[in-house]
């Protein structure tokens, strides 16, 4: 007898009961919280560095460091631990594989790089930072992963403010050999830079925690963040975190209307591609400008560097972080246009990062894991229930997404912003899973009805 399926509503996203102890889980989500601090406030908060040191630091940075691969090492076993005595179901399954078939290939890349034992120890760092962060998604869930996040935000920016009277470290010092950083807050974070950019997330993630929760504290956050942003001198930053909240905001409102989502979606889209015209449109004004080393690190002629190196290299790159800071034999070497350039430890651009050390094959997968389909997820996952979780978590993807026009966070080792982002997009896409599925019902139809539709 014929059949016809028949739209029904929304069928409840899968839930589970809770067979075990509720501590492992907060044992979870305190190590996750953890290793987040650790990863912000790095080994050594406050200390002193010249331009040189800085760069000698990138350069050992390649998983050679025997207290962090014990720490991060550590950390994964941890978390592997409550979940194998964990009595309740898991929170997440993983099911993000154009990730794990990424990982894959940036891997199979370490085999033709200059110096494979190092490239492959740096794909290992990548490998135990996303694991940690995907095993604590699957014991606490996107509800709790994100809120260690934003506790963690949080403590840092305290710490960073509270530092800022205590120590002349928290701020960029006379002896700084790059100029442009005298004077420039920092707070524990080595760079002006990177503390712009935590502190415009923590900007953005407390902003929208105030607008969720009418909270007092999270606008004075918010506030306090904002004022950091400001200190710090870091254009990027400060230019991006006012837009972020604003479009999140607009992404708010839109929660229950897919069409408008998608136009929203569309213009950012736009606006990426936007700032690749104005670059062809206005070249030569544009690199006269940005090839100073004074002004925006000298970005175009660092990425002339790259260009040149993938004009000889159009197929498979330079194996997976062995372009940048592999020592006197580093490819990028023999692509110099600068002497400052010597100092460069990556690309100033997350996108030609990937591109240059694993290939067109790796930007393509990059593009799709991490843009494609989050804006999917965006797209099509938004609810009035879970929009607490989906915009900032949306904020936070579209800030890294046009902040890797200018600086390099994808898959950067252990860095701060790269971290955070990973916990958005987990975040995100946990929370995708679990919005409510259309659900179906079979009815059989009379005589009539199969004759109406026969």
């Amino acid at each position: 007898m014929a059949t016809s399926w028949h739209r029904i509503g929304y069928a409840p996203a899968a839930t589970s009961t809770d067979n075990g102890s509720e501590r492992l889980v907060w044992v979870a989500q305190i190590f996750y919280f953890i290793f987040l601090m650790l990863v912000f406030i790095g080994q050594q908060p406050f200390a002193t560095r010249t331009q040189d040191e800085l760069v000698a630091m990138a350069q050992d940075s390649d998983g050679s460091d025997i207290f962090k691969q014990a720490l991060f090492i550590g950390f994964a076993l941890l978390l592997t631990a409550v979940q194998i005595l964990r009595k309740q179901p898991l929170r997440y399954k993983f099911s993000f594989w154009p990730l794990a078939v990424m990982l894959v290939w940036f891997f199979i890349t370490c085999a033709w790089g200059v110096d494979p034992f190092v490239s492959f120890k740096r794909a290992m760092q990548q490998l135990i930072v996303i694991y940690i962060t995907f095993c604590a998604l699957s014991l606490i869930g996107p509800q709790r992963l994100f809120d260690a996040l934003r506790a963690a935000l949080i403590t840092s920016l305290l710490i960073c403010w509270i530092s800022l009277p205590l120590t002349s470290a928290a701020v960029h010092p006379p002896t700084e050999s790059d100029k442009a950083l005298i004077g420039a807050w920092r707070g524990f974070f080595f760079h002006k830079n990177i503390a712009g950019a935590v502190m415009a997330l923590t900007f953005i993630v407390c902003g929208n925690a105030w607008i969720d929760r009418r909270k007092y504290y999270y606008a004075l956050f918010a506030v306090m963040a904002f004022v950091f942003v400001i200190g710090t001198k870091s254009k990027t930053s400060l230019a991006l975190c006012v837009g972020m909240l604003a479009i999140s905001n607009v992404y708010r409102a839109l929660s229950g209307n897919t069409q408008k989502r998608a136009i929203l979606l569309l213009m950012l889209a736009f606006g990426m591609v936007g700032f690749l015209g104005l670059y062809v449109a206005y070249q030569p004004t544009i690199e006269r400008l940005f090839a100073d080393p004074t002004a925006f690190t000298g970005r175009v002629s660092i990425w002339r560097v790259v260009f040149d190196y993938l004009a000889d290299h159009p197929f498979l790159g330079a194996g997976f972080g062995g372009f940048w800071q592999v020592g006197a034999q580093s490819p990028a070497h023999d692509y110099l246009n600068q002497a400052f350039q010597m100092l460069t430890a990556h690309s100033h651009n997350g996108y030609l990062e990937i591109w240059v050390t694993t290939g067109p094959l790796g930007l393509i997968m990059l593009l799709i894991s991490f843009l494609a389909l989050p804006a999917y997820w965006f797209l099509t996952g938004s609810t009035r229930e879970n929009q607490h979780l989906m915009v900032p978590a949306f904020a936070i993807w579209v800030f890294v997404m046009y902040q890797n026009l200018l600086e390099t966070s994808f898959f950067d080792k252990d860095r701060q912003v790269w971290v955070i982002f990973l916990a958005a997009v987990a975040t995100a896409h946990a929370t995708f899973k679990a919005r409510p599925q259309t659900a179906w019902n079979r009815r059989y139809l009379s005589r009539n009805e199969e004759a109406t539709h026969g």
